[in-house]
């Protein structure tokens, strides 16, 4: 009986540790996401559009978090999609493309 006890103990701290890895690993994933599409062009172009859309300063206007982003692009064209936010409501989808080496912004989805 003893024995029993000790193996359903040691399947719940697995399955919890296992849990915790999965959580762990999707926060590193999210994190990842993020810093990639805020370290790039097409992210300040839309920063950039989606103020002027709102009008307000660009500094207020922040992806969102979790929210699905898409990013393709080579050395001379390439297609990026992300969500901003100049407020909790007030959220775009921004589309942008890359043509001869520029990004620019060619869509905003409310």
């Amino acid at each position: 009986m003893g024995r029993l006890m000790s193996t359903r103990g040691t399947t719940k701290r697995k399955l919890l540790g296992f849990l915790v890895f999965v959580v762990a690993m999707f926060v590193v994933i999210v994190e990842l996401g993020q810093l990639w599409v805020t370290n790039s062009e097409p992210y300040e172009l839309g920063k950039a559009a989606v103020a002027k859309q709102l009008g307000i300063r660009p500094e207020l206007v922040q992806l969102k978090t979790l929210a699905p982003f898409e990013f393709k692009f080579s050395r001379s064209s390439g297609k990026a999609m992300f969500v901003l936010c100049g407020s909790k409501t007030r959220c775009f989808t921004v589309v942008a493309e890359k043509r001869d080496v520029r990004w620019s912004i060619t869509d905003l989805l409310p």
